[in-house]
């Protein structure tokens, strides 16, 4: 499994479209990721966390259903802006944070993308 993470706009989708070239690829988000038997590049986990009414250990069970040895998740960065005034956003953040972590462990790679640049941080070099 890859993840690859950055802050939004940084070239992610356009490093990953790079990386699997004419590999056939299903861009999905986590609604649409188990109705398929393609490799899958999950996009917009944040949003799902925010719209998802799953508990924690829910939300990871989900993710963890759906990975693949060749599952790539797209991550934006969150942890590193201003920190939310209302509670239930710092708690959004939170969850996101320990969800990440749960798939960085469980990753063969990681590589963050800042400004269009890839930095592997985790894996093969």
């Amino acid at each position: 499994m890859h993840v690859i993470i950055g802050g939004a706009y940084n070239g992610k989708t356009e490093y990953v479209r790079r990386l699997v070239g004419d590999q056939p690829v299903q861009f999905c988000t986590m609604e649409t990721a188990a109705a398929s038997d393609e490799r899958l590049v999950i996009v917009g986990l944040l949003d799902w966390l925010r719209r998802t009414e799953m508990d924690e250990a829910q939300s990871l069970q989900a993710v963890h259903d759906v990975m693949k040895p060749d599952t790539i998740f797209i991550l934006t960065e969150v942890g590193r802006g201003i920190v939310p005034f209302e509670a239930e956003q710092r708690e959004l953040r939170d969850r996101c944070g320990r969800l990440y972590q749960y798939l960085f462990e469980q990753a063969t790679e990681v590589t963050r993308i800042w400004y269009g640049i890839p930095q592997q941080i985790k894996g093969v070099k």
